[in-house]
């Protein structure tokens, strides 16, 4: 249980700050509700935190990470939103050299 702990200790230390806080921020702000219907401004949001609320349905079905009662006009946005913050976050990474294999 101790070496679990440290191990714990040791991933929450060395983990940056940054995705803490979008968590926390989805969490707080962008909690998907499966019955109430959303619009193309719903969809924004939803799609700027849509690796948040991936991670949380991940650990746990009930959250949604896209709406199922939405509008066409959510489908756009939200696809729009998602596919610019997953290339925003992959060209950051990529730029400043943390890719996943290692090379620049």
């Amino acid at each position: 249980m101790d070496r679990i702990l440290g191990y714990l200790a040791m991933v929450y230390i060395f983990l940056p700050w940054r995705p803490i806080v979008v968590l926390v921020a989805a969490i707080l702000f962008v909690n998907i509700n499966g019955t109430e219907l959303y619009g193309w401004q719903a969809g924004l949001a939803h799609g700027l935190f849509f690796l948040p609320n991936l991670v949380r349905h991940l650990f746990d079905g009930d959250v949604l990470f896209k709406a199922t009662n939405c509008t066409t006009g959510y489908l756009v946005a939200w696809w729009i939103a998602t596919v610019g913050s997953c290339l925003k976050d992959m060209t950051k990474s990529y730029e400043t050299g943390e890719c996943l294999n290692g090379e620049e």
